[in-house]
């Protein structure tokens, strides 16, 4: 799971674009689907890989997405670096986020586009 950690950032990124993608063809039912479930789904892959990252050990793991420059002896990467605070950091984001968007629903419900 550790390896699908680059869905953290990249689900919710997804379903902003759908909904951006759809904003007038949507319900307020679908539209709301759409926001809460990319980020639970982001929500799910960071307890997974906060599972993983506890479960083997507590080993900093770093994943590589691209080399972005590279002059010489200088290499610099984009890349994912999971240690002991920032898994359990991932998790608390992304679930205060995603408890953000389930309230959000409640609080807008009712209220024209």
């Amino acid at each position: 799971m550790l390896a699908w950690l680059w869905l953290v950032p990249v689900l919710p990124l997804a379903g902003a674009l759908l909904l951006l993608a759809t904003a007038q063809r949507n319900s307020h039912r679908t539209t709301s689907a759409i926001g809460v479930g990319s980020v639970g789904l982001s929500l799910l892959v960071a307890l997974a890989a906060l599972a993983q990252f506890w479960a083997t050990g507590r080993t900093p793991f770093t994943q590589t997405l691209f080399r972005w420059i590279a002059a010489g002896d200088l290499s610099i990467d984009w890349a994912l670096r999971l240690d002991a605070l920032s898994a359990v950091m991932v998790f608390f984001v992304t679930l205060v986020g995603f408890l953000i968007h389930v309230y959000s629903i409640g609080y807008m419900h009712g209220e024209s586009a």
